[in-house]
């Protein structure tokens, strides 16, 4: 993965995990009278919830360097990791911002599973195009 790529795609991640942990904290609302932060348990659990949130996209992060000497799977990598970041984004805006429902702050629990889950697909795959490019 050439570095400007390398570069470009960490400073992505990290501005998805941000906007990630902004929403978080605007759907959680901590501020005010909420009777859950009253004491710190409350934000212990906030702070668990988003370091949940982040995690898959913090591991694309730091796992984009197993494909850099490969072409191929490195552009394959970076395009894969950016679907999963704005997958993610997407379902907490909406969640967030335009179908709110009292529940909505499930998707920082089920979310990053499906993250998961497509980021090792996206390993494999990438993995096996480096393997067929040799």
């Amino acid at each position: 993965m050439p570095v400007p790529l390398l570069f470009s795609l960490r400073v992505f991640l990290c501005l998805v995990m941000a906007a990630s942990v902004a929403l978080a904290i605007r759907m959680a609302r901590p501020w005010g009278d909420n009777y859950a932060y009253q004491e710190f348990s409350g934000y212990v659990g906030l702070g668990m919830f988003m370091l949940w949130a982040i995690l898959p996209l913090a591991a694309l992060a730091w796992a984009a360097r197993w494909f850099r000497h490969a072409r191929i799977a490195s552009w394959v990598y970076a395009i894969g990791a950016c679907g999963i970041a704005l997958f993610g984004l997407y379902v907490y805006v909406d969640a967030a911002l335009i179908h709110i429902d009292p529940q909505g702050g499930l998707v920082f629990m089920f979310v990053p599973l499906v993250q998961w889950g497509a980021a090792l697909a996206l390993a494999a795959v990438c993995a096996v195009v480096r393997r067929v490019a040799r």
